[in-house]
């Protein structure tokens, strides 16, 4: 599985806004790209799949279905969003079933381990791993730099 975040420069900000919070987090890790000329960005999609979805209520496992009515969407739209979701490794699948005898099984998504915390803290984990592996690239072009 592919492990995708931006690394910046960021600054915690101290509002009690939990869009504004959300909105510089967010753009800040390479999910959201920034407003669309004449889109107010609380309404985007990208923001409210996070909003009026995951973080809603973080336990549910959400199928696409679902979210595609939530936010008035195409499910190829829900997709694009989920998948960048999934680069970050925020997220998880599971097979939920629909209906009362068990038949129809559906995947759903929802924040790992249903908690935040924890589902960024594999997201730092990666970020480290992946710069560990940086730092081994660059050693070894510092070793053979110096070979020559």
């Amino acid at each position: 599985m592919p492990f995708k975040v931006v690394v910046s420069s960021h600054t915690p900000i101290s509002s009690d806004d939990l869009n504004e919070v959300l909105e510089n987090f967010l753009l800040d890790i390479g999910y959201l790209s920034g407003r669309k000329e004449g889109e107010e960005l609380y309404d985007s999609i990208p923001f409210r799949l996070w909003t009026d979805c995951f973080l809603k209520d973080m336990d549910k496992p959400w199928t696409v279905d679902e979210m595609a009515d939530v936010l008035d969407a195409s499910k190829p739209s829900i997709y694009r969003h989920l998948n960048k979701m999934k680069d970050l490794d925020i997220v998880e699948s599971d097979d939920i079933t629909i209906e009362d005898n068990g038949e129809v099984i559906k995947k759903g998504y929802k924040i790992r381990h249903g908690d935040l915390m924890t589902a960024w803290h594999i997201t730092e984990a990666n970020i480290e791993s992946a710069l560990n592996r940086y730092r081994e690239s660059v050693s070894r072009i510092a070793e053979l730099v110096e070979k020559r």
